[in-house]
């Protein structure tokens, strides 16, 4: 695993390969085949990727904190808001409040238990388990690319009350101090890594974090998605222009809004890919079939290598770890 490495801002920044930024745009092109100069419009197709987080704040270690009384960590995921995107948020047990023995979930960002510090050099097991569940809207001919540039921040507040009255209205509790992990997603490796987070001087205590990212799906839009406005990091820009996930049929995605012309017999149509469209029939062109069959291969494998990354790494993890496999199956 990586060491972390620190800038003045206190981001941790968890390894840094050299990256370029998101460009997400629409794009149309026309292309022109050789021999008879037959055009075609390609409009480029977009598809909905999935990826899944699950974060575990393992244990928290009071180095020296000058006051006893109750803390708590919230834990949020934010995405670039280049690339449009929407994120959910869920805990193990998926209860609606934290208490004293369980997280919860309030906005999109998870609360973790509640609990009392009342010693130097006091270690309390957290073990709270979240899941955030991001699905993104991407360049159907870069997906591979566009997934390895957004970027993802997990920001980690700690909060403080010495007043027990308080934890009622728990939103309420003041933060204290605030650490950021700067994720780098890569769409085959996935991201694995186990961290102790530390927060500021004044409030000198660490939270070891355990942070686990896969690519679990890509299809077709199913959901619609706010398209990139004016936003801040917090992912609240205005929505624009969102897209109509019942306008996206599998026909689109794969050959694209523009690469199939409307003939004028129907003979063709019983021997190939038709689309019915205000009573017109449209057929896919030969180069259109190759190009399908090209981009979904490559979909495909995408999904096969991410896959295989996880399986790789759970394989590592059973090795360097052999009561792991006793644990998994008992």
């Amino acid at each position: 695993m990586e060491s972390p490495d620190r800038n003045s801002t206190g981001d941790i920044y968890l390894f840094k390969p050299e990256l370029g930024k998101a460009m997400f745009q629409s794009e149309v092109q026309v292309q022109r085949r050789g021999n008879g100069g037959d055009e075609w419009d390609y409009i480029m197709s977009e598809v909905q990727g999935t990826l899944e987080f699950s974060v575990e704040l393992h244990k928290f270690h009071n180095v020296d904190l000058f006051q006893r009384g109750f803390y708590q960590i919230r834990a949020g995921l934010k995405v670039s808001p280049r690339v449009p995107h929407r994120l959910i948020a869920t805990t193990q047990d998926n209860t609606g409040e934290c208490s004293f023995s369980s997280a919860g979930v309030y906005d999109g960002t998870v609360f973790s238990r509640i609990f009392q510090i009342l010693y130097r050099n006091e270690e309390i097991t957290v073990n709270d388990c979240m899941i955030f569940k991001v699905h993104l809207l991407l360049d159907g001919e870069r997906v591979e690319e566009v997934l390895s540039e957004v970027d993802f921040q997990l920001k980690l507040d700690l909060h403080f009350t010495e007043n027990e009255q308080q934890l009622a209205e728990i939103a309420t509790v003041p933060m204290i101090s605030s650490r950021t992990l700067c994720l780098h997603f890569h769409p085959r490796r996935g991201l694995h890594h186990h961290v102790p987070v530390m927060f500021d001087y004044f409030h000198l205590s660490v939270i070891s974090v355990s942070i686990h990212a896969s690519l679990v799906a890509l299809h077709q839009p199913l959901i619609s998605f706010a398209r990139p406005g004016k936003g801040s990091w917090l992912g609240k820009g205005s929505p624009e222009s969102p897209s109509d996930p019942s306008a996206m049929s599998v026909e689109n995605l794969v050959f694209g809004a523009g690469y199939c012309k409307p003939v004028l017999s129907e003979v063709y149509c019983s021997a190939a890919i038709t689309e019915r469209s205000q009573g017109s029939f449209y057929v896919a062109s030969e180069h259109c079939l190759q190009r399908a069959h090209s981009w979904h291969r490559r979909l495909c494998r995408l999904l096969l290598a991410a896959l295989d990354g996880l399986t790789s790494y759970h394989s590592a993890l059973r090795k360097e770890i052999p009561t792991l496999q006793h644990t998994l199956h008992s």
